[in-house]
């Protein structure tokens, strides 16, 4: 089971668990995330979830975060409520962009942390950050959140440019992914 409230991550994560039976959270599921690390917020939604799900289940949650150099590591753990209540994926990308403004200090990097509970109780962990910058206005029409100003390190488009495969390659959330698959024992 999945503990995120956000259908974007869930149809990400079905697609990178590809093979894996993946159940959502009960609609309405939004835990406080009162963490200030992905981890301590990946944890909350984890253990707020596990009381729900069936007992052989295996509950994971995803924690994530754009962190930007310039501005100390914001939007960070904030990053999904960086333009307040009620705020858009195009509302946090605009505001991201106009406290850069035309400074030439955009460097930054998405992080994912993906924390699971085995049946029995144990926790495993993995995560996977991706280097990139921000850039100077959104392009793209692919991908959800901040993938329309992040343009990774290793390409010249930004992640809403990227087909769903080649993002996957190389995101942070398909880098946490593919090490939960490791530590899971999925193929």
């Amino acid at each position: 089971m999945l503990a995120t409230g956000n259908h974007d991550k869930v149809r990400e994560l079905m697609a990178l668990l590809d093979g894996t039976a993946v159940v959502a959270a009960p609609d309405g599921f939004d835990p406080d995330e009162t963490g200030t690390t992905l981890v301590q917020n990946a944890r909350i939604k984890a253990d707020a979830l596990r009381p729900d799900a069936p007992a052989d289940a295996y509950v994971m949650a995803d924690d994530s975060g754009l962190f930007v150099h310039a501005l100390d590591g914001r939007p960070g753990v904030h990053s999904s409520r960086y333009g307040g209540p009620g705020a858009t994926y195009a509302d946090n990308c605009d505001l991201l962009l106009r406290e850069l403004g035309d400074g030439d200090q955009r460097g930054a990097a998405f992080g994912c942390v993906l924390y699971c509970i085995a049946p029995d109780g144990a926790v495993m962990v993995a995560g996977g950050v991706l280097p990139g910058e921000i850039t100077r206005e959104a392009v793209g029409t692919d991908g959800f959140g901040y993938d329309p100003v992040f343009r990774p390190l290793s390409d010249d488009r930004t992640l809403a440019q990227m087909t769903r495969d080649e993002k996957a390659a190389i995101s942070h959330r398909g880098r946490a992914a593919r090490g939960m698959s490791r530590l899971l024992g999925l193929p």
